[in-house]
């Protein structure tokens, strides 16, 4: 399967509240900054989206551009790159995103981590279990917590989610997605919104044994992009993102198992 999906693109000019708009509409938490000739400029996470939300004041998301909250340290691929050199790049270089441009250098497409789990899941099985690349120690919030307590901890920490505990037991995970819904009155300090009015419930948690393939395929399915892992009591052992099955992508026992399907596949 291809890694390559269809770009979406703002303009430096567009607006916070614009972008915004688009990431939850078409539910993708990453898009490329790109000027009108079709040359990328930078791209923009929901992350950042947060982060600068967070520290806008009394600002209306409508009157800040993209360019203020824009990264530049873009990297650019071929649309012949391969899954394990691209798992590679995001790694060692600690992209979100990589930009697939043509010789001239024009946005042709790009590859998020997502794209890449989902071809985990379609190819490897049986070489790794979650244990081995699961996040352990993973960072909890409580469902009455406020809702800036936990968007504190996402931008502290620099991850992408967190599960959502009451009375130690896994009742949801909460995301920059869920919390980028209420990106108009996130400025509002003294929000009255708790971490359970917003998280998203608890559907699939895994456990520690599985083979990796099955929870990729599963976070591919249901579309997400972390899912909590549990013990073989039910305790919460760690976290599985897309990031952790990139990261596995790029272990030898991967690049070894695909030669080896290649083989196998020309062969007969």
């Amino acid at each position: 399967m291809g890694i390559v999906r269809e770009p979406i693109v703002v303009r430096p000019h567009d607006s916070l509240l614009h972008t915004v708009k688009i990431m939850t509409m078409e539910y993708v938490p990453k898009l490329i900054v790109g000027d009108e000739n079709g040359n990328p400029l930078g791209i923009v996470s929901q992350k950042d989206a947060l982060k600068f939300i967070n520290r806008m004041g009394n600002r209306e998301l409508d009157n800040v551009y993209v360019s203020e909250v824009m990264r530049k340290d873009i990297v650019t691929v071929t649309g012949e790159i391969e899954p394990i050199e691209a798992a590679q790049i995001m790694i060692e270089k600690k992209q979100p995103m990589l930009i697939v441009t043509s010789d001239s250098g024009k946005i042709l497409g790009m590859i998020i981590k997502s794209d890449l789990s989902q071809y985990y899941g379609s190819l490897i099985r049986g070489v790794q279990k979650i244990s081995e690349y699961m996040s352990k120690n993973p960072i909890t919030v409580d469902e009455n917590s406020p809702v800036h307590a936990a968007l504190d901890l996402i931008l502290t920490n620099d991850i992408s989610r967190l599960i959502v505990t009451s009375n130690g037991k896994i009742v949801g995970t909460i995301t920059t997605t869920d919390l980028l819904y209420l990106a108009p009155v996130l400025k509002i300090k003294d929000i009255s919104v708790k971490v359970k009015e917003v998280m998203t419930p608890t559907i699939v948690i895994m456990d520690e044994f599985e083979d990796l393939n099955y929870a990729a395929k599963l976070m591919a399915n249901r579309k997400v992009k972390g899912l909590p892992i549990v013990g073989v009591s039910g305790e919460l052992k760690g976290i599985l993102t897309t990031t952790d099955i990139v990261r596995a992508l790029t272990d030898e026992k991967v690049r070894k198992y695909l030669l080896e399907l290649k083989l196998y596949t020309t062969t007969f």
